[in-house]
């Protein structure tokens, strides 16, 4: 009776201190904010990307290409996704766009696509005019008809680009200009939302 009695209480405070572990565990800054530290940017090269205080759903929206075909977020499952909105009248967004387009060159092959989406009511016209005229060649000719996708994420203004992790959560926005070009803001997009 008496032994009974002792192991109850050693197997008692036993889990008592696995669940106070786990918790801290859970709780810990390390852990409890694993997805936030990688995606905090460092540095005044980053300051325009703003993290999410935690991942966010994002709703279901379509954008079109070229032949017609409707693309969704779904179809880039598994992968890191740089979303960005953005039109031809946009004086920013043009200056953007050659970055982009080196930018998705650079990390399609480890896992991350990088997608613009015009907002140009001309549609597709628009967009393949602009492609020759500044020389895009690694980025699809993506387009939200009515300006539906952009609405559904809250876009405010042009331009406007999404981070999103391979599990299609977004974890930070940049809202207008920003320097995509460079190894630091490539580095920060593997260690955001490359595939782990």
């Amino acid at each position: 009776m008496y032994v009974t009695s002792i192991l109850q209480r050693s197997f008692i405070t036993w889990m008592g201190a696995a669940i106070v572990s786990g918790v801290i565990f859970l709780i810990s800054p390390a852990h409890a904010s694993g997805d936030k530290a990688l995606c905090t940017p460092e540095g005044e090269a980053l300051s325009a990307i703003k993290p999410l205080d935690a991942p966010a759903a994002l709703p279901a929206l379509t954008l079109t290409t070229a032949d017609g075909r409707e693309v969704t977020l779904a179809d880039y499952a598994g992968r890191g996704v740089v979303l960005n909105f953005w039109a031809t009248w946009c004086a920013p967004c043009v200056r953007e766009m050659p970055e982009l387009d080196r930018l998705n060159a650079a990390l399609a092959p480890v896992g991350i696509d990088v997608l613009a989406a015009s907002m140009d009511r001309a549609g597709h016209s628009a967009i393949a005019a602009f492609y020759e005229k500044i020389g895009i060649t690694n980025l699809a000719a993506l387009h939200d008809p009515k300006g539906t996708a952009a609405r559904a994420l809250g876009i405010r203004g042009l331009p406007t680009t999404l981070i999103i992790r391979p599990d299609g959560q977004e974890v930070a926005r940049i809202e207008g200009i920003h320097h995509y070009d460079t190894d630091v803001t490539k580095a920060y997009l593997k260690r955001c939302i490359g595939p782990k």
